[in-house]
């Protein structure tokens, strides 16, 4: 007989924050990439990546495919809370669906932002470069996301994990702590 504490509970959902998601820079692209098929085998579209829009004042990511009627009505409202996303698919093997987030415009607010961090936290931020700061407001800005998504597309009933891999997302998990505690997390490095 399996005991309540040998259970294995799947997720509804599951949200896996990188750097490298539609951005081949380094392994954790390759890490991430490679079990994206088993994922959304299992999971379909309740599977969902997200990752840096890092392409926006170049050209075309050819990583990323938008699409621009998947979670339509929810872009629309995470837009009017501040949002700046692209929604689409991962070009990759299972081809996940795939957030992309302009964080920049979180720039403006950073020292509040990270003010909050250090008050709650005590995360040191006051010394970091923009090498610190840009992944800091990016895990920020998928914390964000999750907590926008979660509002307005589920509900408490729903079980949610979102992994965040190396310490350019960590502020993602600090933030869902905060704001979202429901919502189950993960970080790896």
């Amino acid at each position: 007989m399996v005991t309540k504490e040998e259970r294995i509970i799947n997720p509804d959902y599951l949200f896996e924050t990188s750097w490298e998601v539609c951005n081949k820079i380094g392994g954790i692209y390759t890490v991430v990439s490679t079990k994206a098929l088993t994922l959304v085998d299992e999971f379909k579209d309740n599977y969902i990546v997200i990752g840096p829009d890092v392409w926006k004042e170049t050209h075309e990511n050819p990583l990323f495919q938008e699409d621009k009627f998947l979670y339509k009505s929810w872009r629309q409202q995470a837009e009017s809370e501040g949002l700046r996303i692209k929604i689409g698919r991962w070009n990759i093997n299972g081809r996940p669906v795939a957030i992309l987030v302009d964080f920049t415009n979180f720039f403006t607010d950073k020292d509040a932002i990270l003010a909050g961090f250090w008050e709650t936290y005590k995360l040191d931020s006051l010394t970091g470069g923009w090498d610190y700061l840009e992944p800091a407001l990016f895990g920020f800005a998928a914390g964000k996301i999750v907590e926008s998504f979660y509002n307005f597309n589920l509900s408490h009933q729903d079980k949610i994990v979102a992994q965040f891999h190396e310490w350019m997302t960590g502020t993602g998990v600090l933030y869902l702590k905060e704001k979202v505690p429901q919502v189950r997390t993960v970080f790896t490095t």
